[in-house]
């Protein structure tokens, strides 16, 4: 079969115009929507049957991509931060963070922020992988009936909040203090601050260490072998406590 030329001119222009229509005329400039694990600002440090634990790092000025938060998570953050929230539909929401602030935030949030401070963004982003969408109090919660259900604090903390399998607290340990660290729940804990600490008993016996601001660390249930704050500066860190996860079949 022939084909004049002038035919398939006007076949292949019309081809052309068809393939442009069908291109997207916008485009996010964070990027394709990512899930946590996919998203490079977002880096993870613990994972276990209780959470999974990033620390977040985004320099002044910079951005993540968009990317959907899956799990309930809690945020504690590292330093006053102050960020632009954007969601899919371009909807921008200013947010300001004191140091060491906590918040949570129920799954399904899809965003990208970018930083507006003139400090990098730094925090914890801790998602709790048993809570799947069960209420949480977060803030002016001495009230709350779950209160019951744990026991009392020790002097240096005070208490964030609950949910239904976990208890979030804030300890302030100041120089030259030793505290209890008697501990009968697995419990994550999050550094606000440095921390330059001798376990064991004060004195000789034991063993001193430092570790930095945004460091976590995951231990289970333990015995009181003493903490103390040998170091010039109050010690800050947030605590959250778990109930036993439930034994695998």
């Amino acid at each position: 079969m022939k084909i004049h030329a002038p035919l398939l001119m006007l076949c292949l222009a019309a081809s052309l115009s068809l393939a442009q229509d069908t291109k997207p005329t916008t485009q996010s400039k964070f990027g394709p929507t990512v899930e946590i694990p996919a998203e490079p600002s977002h880096h993870l440090k613990i994972q276990n049957d209780y959470i999974r634990a990033y620390y977040a790092e985004v320099a002044p000025q910079q951005s993540t991509l968009m990317h959907h938060h899956g799990t309930d998570y809690i945020g504690v953050s590292f330093g006053p931060n102050e960020i632009d929230s954007t969601s899919p539909d371009g909807k921008v929401k200013h947010v300001v963070f004191a140091d060491g602030q906590v918040t949570y935030t129920p799954a399904g949030v899809v965003h990208a922020f970018t930083d507006r401070a003139s400090t990098p963004f730094r925090n914890a982003t801790v998602e709790l992988l048993q809570n799947h969408g069960g209420p949480v109090c977060v803030n002016n919660c001495a009230s709350d009936p779950r209160a019951k259900e744990w026991p009392p604090l020790t002097e240096e903390s005070k208490l964030i909040g609950y949910g239904d399998t976990f208890r979030i607290s804030e300890a302030i340990i100041k120089p030259q203090q030793t505290v209890s660290t008697d501990e009968p729940f697995p419990h994550l804990v999050v550094l606000v601050t440095d921390m330059h600490a001798h376990t064991g008993p004060p004195g000789n016996g034991g063993m001193d260490f430092s570790q930095k601001a945004g460091d976590m660390m995951f231990h289970g249930g333990h015995p009181d072998h003493g903490l103390t704050n040998v170091g010039d500066h109050e010690m800050r860190l947030v605590v959250i406590e778990f109930k036993p996860a439930p034994a695998k079949q």
